[in-house]
């Protein structure tokens, strides 16, 4: 890499992070992180009675989704959703498992509302959509990506059993089978990276390539996993947080983990909003 290429990556990372430093404030991040952190929280246990009564009613084994909690989740986040789902989700009960399912659906949705105001800020975009069809939008939203998230969780766990099942109704050859055996170890990235994308492309009121939303996507996962990372450290080396908060510390880290999450994911379509104006001028 020559002098010439290394001062035009360092003049545009500049410039992007100058110009991320100015919208963080007009374009409001932190009060919608914390807007979306708030109703993510409302809907996070909902969505593990309904996650986990699928992975159950589809005999899909939920070790995945324990070992995805912790490549991806600090230690006391962990400890609240474990601690809630060997508690709480083992349930059998059509009518909670609809309540869920409703419960998910209604807080996600007002937490997707607030990262797509956001991102129609971020492209300096008013919303033209009618209210009842931006209302649905959220829902169909939310929806995909508890569905987008379902397959991320089984995707990895496809074994025999399952190519027997889908073989019975379509012809597959055994040679695939064994092609995505070998690489479903890489699936889980990819299929993170496919979702994330997509939210960055439809959720805001713009349309977009992949092309536009790509260094957004991967600062999200990025930024998602150090940040994680290092949010643990922080609570492992100060633990006065229990003293100030008592029995709620665990929620409250829960709390501050979402916001943190949300704020990434937010700043993430401010990047791609940038670097799009950038390649136009």
């Amino acid at each position: 890499m020559n002098v010439k290429m290394i001062n035009k990556i360092t003049t545009n990372f500049l410039y992007v992070i100058k110009k991320l430093i100015t919208r963080y404030g007009e374009h409001s991040v932190s009060a919608y992180s914390a807007q979306m952190a708030f109703f993510l929280m409302l809907s996070i246990f909902p969505f593990f009675i309904f996650l986990f009564t699928i992975l159950g009613r589809f005999s899909i084994d939920s070790g995945i989704f324990v070992q995805f909690l912790e490549s991806f989740f600090p230690k006391e986040v962990q400890k609240v959703i474990l601690n809630f789902i060997n508690d709480y989700v083992l349930v059998r009960d059509n009518s909670i498992i609809s309540a869920s399912i409703i419960g998910t659906i209604l807080s996600a949705s007002k937490g997707i509302r607030a990262l797509m105001i956001s991102l129609n800020m971020a492209y300096n975009i008013r919303e033209s959509r009618k209210f009842i069809v931006v209302k649905l939008l959220d829902m169909i939203y939310t929806v995909l990506i508890v569905f987008g998230i379902v397959i991320i969780l089984a995707l990895p766990n496809i074994g025999i059993e399952m190519y027997n099942f889908i073989n019975k109704y379509i012809s597959i050859k055994w040679e695939l089978f064994e092609l995505y055996s070998q690489i479903k170890t890489i699936i889980l990235p990819l299929t993170l990276i496919v979702l994330m994308s997509l939210i960055y492309m439809y959720v805001p009121n713009v349309k977009l390539k992949l092309k536009d939303v790509i260094w957004g996507t991967l600062f999200s996962i990025i930024g998602w996993s150090f940040m994680s990372y290092f949010f643990t450290m922080f609570i492992n080396d100060f633990s006065n947080y229990k003293v100030i908060y008592g029995s709620l510390a665990t929620v409250i880290i829960l709390m501050f983990w979402l916001y943190f999450s949300s704020m990434i994911l937010i700043v993430g379509g401010e990047i791609n909003s940038i670097i799009k104006e950038k390649n136009e001028i």
